[in-house]
């Protein structure tokens, strides 16, 4: 899991960024909101993909440089910056 703020100037938002597998590879990333900086609940895990904090799914494909987003709650340039930092996101040694 990885929060992220996305977005530009007052239309900024924390997204918490979910791969069920723990590596972050190739496949399928849940996106939901998120309040974790700025105090707000978190939603227990597992993530549950029939909550309202539930954004959408992202497919990425690391080798082809493309996503595929099923939902419609973040907008084209959203997809695209949760997108980007899943396509070069490194995890930290020791970290899966």
């Amino acid at each position: 899991m990885v929060i992220l703020k996305i977005g530009t100037g007052s239309k900024e938002r924390e997204v918490e960024i979910v791969n069920e597998k723990g590596i972050w590879e190739n496949g399928n990333y849940h996106v939901f909101s998120s309040g974790f900086l700025d105090g707000g609940n978190i939603a227990p895990e597992p993530h549950d993909i029939s909550s309202a904090s539930f954004l959408g799914e992202l497919n990425i494909n690391k080798e082809k440089e493309r996503w595929d987003y099923k939902g419609d709650k973040l907008n084209a340039d959203e997809q695209k910056q949760v997108a980007e930092f899943i396509m070069d996101y490194q995890a930290p040694d020791g970290v899966y």
